[in-house]
């Protein structure tokens, strides 16, 4: 019986290995005893054997590994056999093995303080990696396009006098409809914008007859339709100053 490495400290690994060498041809090794390992964890073992022709030589590799420091004999593995010289039933017996044992290497307290720094600044990066990460990620409503600044239209008098004209005749939905496209394309409307968005933008500039001819013209376009023909009455007047005002400028 033999170990490799003799010495070695708590936690490394050794081999055990028992070798037997029989004069009969066997396919495997039985009535074998092994030895008390108190002191040691079995990681496993391997067994063989091979015949020669002139016998059969078998081995089994145990490794170990230590688990308290000092010197332990590991006894003899026995055997229980045929003597051949005698014929009679025997034991037969290895060798002992001595194993030194060291306690384990002391944790570097500095290195411990080291590494658990190391750690943590690790987890930090990783967790603001992955933040930021999550950030990029996360999709944002798109934004509208901008779009570009419009310049008050300033139509022919006599296109919104024939608009109010037919609106005067047909209070009809169609129709209002019809004069506050013309209303809103003289104020410069971006699509989208509502009365409240041209008002604080000022979009009619100083044109205060335009400005309330604006406010007049929504009311018939969305009240219920009962009710629309009240409304036009309503806004009539307001527009028609927005024409006197239109033919008094230069």
């Amino acid at each position: 019986m033999s170990v490799d490495p003799a010495t070695l400290r708590v936690g490394e690994t050794l081999k055990l290995r028992i070798t037997a060498r029989l004069d009969e041809n066997l396919l495997q090794l039985d009535n074998v005893t092994l030895p008390d390992l108190a002191g040691f964890e079995s990681l496993g073992d391997e067994r063989r054997c091979g015949t020669n022709g002139r016998g059969t030589l078998c081995e089994e590799t145990m490794t170990l590994t230590p688990t308290e420091p000092g010197d332990h004999t590991i006894a003899p593995t026995t055997l229980e056999a045929i003597d051949g010289r005698t014929g009679k039933p025997s034991r037969f017996a290895t060798n002992p093995v001595v194993v030194h044992v060291t306690p384990a290497p002391q944790a570097n307290p500095f290195a411990l303080w080291l590494l658990e720094s190391l750690g943590i600044l690790v987890f930090v990066a990783v967790a603001g990696y992955a933040l930021l990460w999550g950030f990029r990620r996360r999709r944002l409503p798109p934004l509208e396009p901008a779009q570009p600044e419009r310049k008050p239209v300033m139509l022919p008098v006599d296109r919104l006098a024939q608009l109010l004209a037919s609106l005067a005749q047909d209070p009809s939905r169609v129709r209002v409809l019809a004069v506050r496209e013309e209303l809103r394309r003289r104020a410069g409307a971006r699509d989208g914008e509502t009365l409240g968005d041209l008002v604080a933008r000022r979009a009619a500039g100083g044109d205060t007859a335009l400005t309330d001819a604006l406010g007049a013209i929504e009311a018939p376009a969305f009240v219920d339709e009962p009710y629309v023909l009240d409304e036009v009455k309503r806004a009539l007047p307001i527009l028609e100053r927005l024409l006197t005002a239109a033919a008094a400028s230069p």
